[in-house]
Order: structure tokens, then C-alpha cells, then sequence
């Protein structure tokens, strides 16, 4: 008999044990979930005050707009100066028609830093757009390697998943880029387009990189090649 009731406080104490775990798993669980969506609305407030700070219209074809067209006249909204004095690492800004990408391109001296901080250099787990630490600031390296995360919100590169258009556009301080896109594919995270190798004759290449959802080891690339404006 006492056997039979040391057995049921056994097996009521782990059961208490367990559930014990599971409430604290959870709690932390939403505590990330809370953080996560903080996160996200603070980055989208930030990206949307510097494009409305700086007169930058969502790009020509973004979600609400008829129209597809790349529309150079928003480079004319774009003030550098100002950008360099909130990050002097600003180095162009992005559009991708047809899509809510429209943002500030920055470089840092790795490519550790922009994954989890903002334009503003604030900590973020949606980070920046920014530019690869090896390029030359300029966009004038054959090929330039531009990251950005795939946000679970849809904000940052997230949408270039299943984007279907022809180019895209980079502003810079000394001009104008418009990239007609050649190539959409789904590449290993050390594949060989991360090289960025050289190679003569083949024109200015933008490669815009984000992550594949549920596939660490897996990354999505769209290319374009650059005719300036």
C-alpha cells in the first residue's frame, strides 16, 4: 500500500515538474514572440520616418499602385547629406518596383554588424540593407553582393521571394543604376556567388541576397545587370 502511494506522489510530482517546465517554456516563448513583433514595428517605423523625412515614395508598383514603371525622379527626394549625418556608413538606396522595398543601402567594415542593427545603429533583429564589406563603396566593383534579411513581417528582402520583375533600381551619391534583372535562383549558402570574383566583359552586376525560410544552409539571389542612368 505504501509502495502504490509512493508511486502516485512519483508520479504526480513529475507530472507537476512538467508541468512547471512547460509554463516557463511558454512564458519565454512569448516573451520572444512579444519581443520579435516590437522589434519588427520598430524597424518599420524607422525605415518609414526616413523615407517620409526625406520625401522617398515607396517604389512605383509597390502594393496600392497601379503602375510598374521605374520612376528616376526619386532620386531627386534622396538627400544624401542628410542621411550621412544620421549614418555616415550610407552608401545608396535600393527600390525594387512592384514591392515594398525602398530603403537606405549602408556598409559596414564586416558583415556581422547590419545583421542585427538598423540604418540607425540601433540593435534590431531586422538589421539593415547593406552592402558587402568587400565592395568598393561606389558600386563600381564588377560584382556588388547587397544582403538583407527575410523577414517573417515581409519587410526588408522578404519580398524578392516570388517578386516577378524586371529590374531594380540603386540610387548613389554620384548616380543612378538601373539593374535589368537575368537571374532568380536558389543557391547554397557558399556558393560560389559569394566570391565575388572579377571577370571582364561581363558588365556592373548586382546580386540582391536574402535567406530561404526553414533552410539555414540555402539563400535566394536575384541578379541584375546595371546600365547607368
Amino acid at each position: 500500500m505504501e509502495k502504490t502511494k509512493g508511486h502516485k506522489r512519483i508520479i504526480v510530482g513529475t507530472l507537476l515538474l512538467a508541468l512547471v517546465v512547460l509554463s516557463w517554456v511558454l512564458i519565454q516563448s512569448g516573451r520572444e514572440v512579444v519581443t520579435r513583433l516590437d522589434e519588427y514595428q520598430v524597424a518599420r517605423t524607422e525605415y518609414s520616418e526616413l523615407r517620409e523625412q526625406l520625401t522617398i515614395p515607396f517604389p512605383a508598383g509597390a502594393p496600392n499602385n497601379e503602375s510598374n514603371e521605374i520612376d528616376e525622379a526619386e532620386a531627386e527626394g534622396i538627400d544624401f547629406d542628410a542621411l550621412r549625418e544620421i549614418n555616415p556608413n550610407v552608401v545608396g538606396w535600393l527600390v525594387v518596383p512592384g514591392t515594398d522595398i525602398s530603403y537606405p543601402i549602408v556598409q559596414g567594415t564586416d558583415n556581422s554588424w547590419y545583421l542585427h542593427h538598423t540604418f540607425r545603429n540601433e540593435r534590431n533583429g531586422s538589421g539593415a540593407i547593406f552592402l558587402d564589406y568587400r565592395n568598393r563603396a561606389d558600386f563600381t566593383d564588377w560584382h556588388n553582393l547587397v544582403h538583407g534579411h527575410n523577414m517573417r513581417d515581409g519587410s526588408m528582402f522578404a519580398p524578392l521571394h516570388g517578386w516577378s520583375g524586371d529590374a531594380f533600381i540603386i540610387h548613389a551619391p554620384d548616380g543612378t543604376w538601373t539593374f535589368e534583372v537575368f537571374n532568380r535562383q536558389t543557391v547554397g549558402a557558399t556558393d560560389e556567388v559569394y566570391q565575388l570574383r572579377d571577370v571582364d566583359g561581363e558588365g556592373q552586376i548586382v546580386t540582391l541576397s536574402t535567406c530561404v525560410t526553414g533552410r539555414v544552409h540555402l539563400r535566394y539571389i536575384v541578379q541584375g545587370r546595371a546600365s547607368e542612368s
